[in-house]
């Protein structure tokens, strides 16, 4: 009995960990891209890890950079939004300069804080009824008749 309840203890912990490690993802990853780029020689190499990942070209990143004033951690949340929701990198920095968080914009999106677009969680369709089906022996007696 004592294993039993450790076990659902230990199952309830670990669903919840999960769920606020999922959560805090975003905000998570912005910070650490943030302090990987405040080491020495860390912009070049977090730019470089940031265009591999979004596809932009390190070049076109620095200069959003500069141009937004955003952090390298944001650049990098902006680029995910935008890249999964469909929606341009400048349309997801002007809902972030409106002081949204980067929750509320992936949220507003239809973005899971992890970066994946959300599958529309709707009803299920009814299936459509069809006609009633023959049994092969009745086909074959109508068949060979």
């Amino acid at each position: 009995m004592k294993m039993k309840s450790f076990f659902l203890t230990f199952g309830c912990v670990l669903a919840l960990t999960a769920t606020g490690v999922f959560a805090a993802s975003l905000s998570k990853t912005v910070a650490q891209i943030n302090a990987d780029a405040s080491k020495e020689g860390g912009s070049a190499k977090v730019l470089e890890s940031m265009s591999k990942s979004t596809g932009v070209p390190a070049a076109s990143l620095e200069k959003q950079k500069s141009k937004t004033g955003l952090t390298y951690g944001d650049i990098f949340a902006a680029h995910s939004i935008a890249k999964a929701s469909g929606k341009s990198f400048d349309e997801i920095v002007a809902l972030k300069k409106k002081g949204q968080t980067w929750d509320q914009i992936a949220e507003a999106n239809g973005v899971e804080t992890g970066g994946k677009k959300k599958t529309a969680s709707g009803p299920s369709p009814t299936p459509t009824p069809t006609a009633p089906q023959r049994r092969l022996p009745d086909e074959m007696k109508d068949r060979y008749k």
